[in-house]
């Protein structure tokens, strides 16, 4: 009995280590990317900002249409351990080589054809690929349980190219800065990122043993196809206020609104690597082998971590932005602090939302998240287009609270139906 004892204990004090750790890897990563946002827009301009910005959102759409949520698929199998890792790599790869052979050609004539000028269509497009291949990476390792070689790799693609532009930027006098030198920069990482992510797979030796199965793939493409719809829906709550900026105000106000987004994002990425990246398979096995309690249990760590994280960083944001933002010496800022706090009270029900998402995502009803995300779309855009040209950017941050309101009711509302189905008394409390 001690030895299992002092065993448990082991394992808890390596639990909490691991997350300690990861937590401390993501820190570094999310506070580059701050340092960089704020550096750009105290040593350039909002203007500059705007434009930066802009480039980022385009690149994290086009990974996405590339990918074709097809991760869906395979992260779930091996999740529920119906397939091997390897095998789930081998035709995700073949996957990925199909999609890039039909988008490349089209994309390169999309951006040639509207004549996009201000960073080099080439160089864009191999970093789109390998930017691609790690976020796959990442996922796929938060699904074998390694969260911190996850978040790792996740830092070498996202902080490590922003770590080196901070530095040069604080200590390099004069360092010139554009958009295509930021580009090779973060291309160079996401390379390494995805070298590593290789190099680092459990198995990898069988990965050219392994036959390419045709009817898996397909059925991945069918899972796909309607979380990709989905993932299109959220990604245009998330990003389409971008564009929507830029065409009713200006690129400055694009910099104003992404200074307080970047900031408030750090509640997301602190619930996220603590709490969700640990939980999130214990909810879809939960679903998979009707263990509810195990569902709630998951469940509510994240909801109550979530409204502590909110709540600590809301009032701690309350004593120190202001010195913050008269640091970067931006009036601008100062004058639309309020624009934070709306951000922040969105952040507590998008991350309430995926206590259901991943319900859902276990008893593999996709429609279902894509029902819930094009209606939250269809709120989102009607508020942003109905606000933003008389409010500016508030209205669009009015857009996102109520536009993840909205996700979080009807998804819950599903993950109720859900359980009702599958355990009659599972849902009554």
């Amino acid at each position: 009995m001690y030895k299992n004892e002092f065993k448990n204990s082991l394992v808890l004090r390596k639990i909490g280590l691991e997350k300690v750790i990861t937590l401390l890897v993501r820190f570094v990563g999310i506070g580059s990317r701050f340092l960089l946002t704020f550096l750009l827009t105290k040593e350039i301009s909002l203007e500059f900002q705007g434009e930066y910005s802009l480039v980022v959102t385009s690149v994290a759409l086009l990974v996405i249409l590339f990918g074709f949520d097809f991760y869906v698929h395979s992260n779930r199998m091996i999740v529920k351990g119906e397939y091997d890792a390897v095998f789930c790599l081998k035709n995700s790869v073949t996957f990925y080589l199909l999609s890039y052979c039909v988008l490349f050609p089209a994309i390169w004539f999309f951006f040639k054809i509207f004549s996009i000028e201000f960073v080099r269509v080439e160089l864009l497009l191999v970093l789109i690929l390998f930017e691609h291949l790690g976020q796959e990476f990442f996922r796929t390792y938060i699904a074998l349980g390694r969260p911190l070689l996850a978040n790792i790799l996740l830092f070498i693609r996202t902080g490590l190219w922003c770590l080196i532009l901070v530095l040069g930027l604080l200590f390099l006098k004069p360092f010139q800065v554009d958009l295509n030198n930021i580009l090779v920069i973060w291309l160079i990482s996401a390379i390494i990122c995805a070298m590593l992510g290789f190099i680092f797979f459990p198995n990898l030796k069988s990965f050219f043993k392994i036959k390419v199965d045709k009817i898996w793939i397909k059925r991945g493409v069918i899972v796909g196809a309607t979380m990709f719809l989905s993932t299109i829906c959220l990604k245009i709550i998330e990003y389409s206020d971008r564009y929507l900026i830029v065409l009713f105000t200006s690129k400055k106000d694009l910099g104003i609104y992404s200074v307080f987004f970047q900031l408030v994002n750090v509640v997301n990425v602190v619930v996220f690597t603590m709490y969700i990246s640990f939980l999130y398979p214990s909810i879809i096995k939960g679903v998979y082998n009707s263990n509810f309690g195990a569902v709630r249990a998951a469940q509510k760590t994240i909801k109550t971590k979530t409204i502590l994280a909110v709540v600590f960083y809301g009032i701690a944001s309350f004593f120190f932005l202001p010195f913050f933002l008269e640091f970067i010496g931006k009036e601008e800022l100062n004058q639309n602090m309020f624009l934070f706090y709306i951000m922040l009270i969105s952040t507590l029900f998008l991350n309430f939302s995926f206590t259901s998402h991943y319900v859902i995502v276990g008893a593999e009803k996709e429609k279902m998240i894509f029902t819930a995300t094009f209606i939250a779309c269809l709120v989102n855009l009607a508020i942003n287009f109905s606000l933003i040209p008389f409010f500016g950017i508030y209205g669009s941050a009015f857009a996102m609270l109520l536009s993840n309101i909205t996700l979080f009711v009807i998804k819950r509302k599903f993950e109720k139906k859900i359980i009702k189905i599958s355990l009659p008394n599972a849902s009554k409390k």
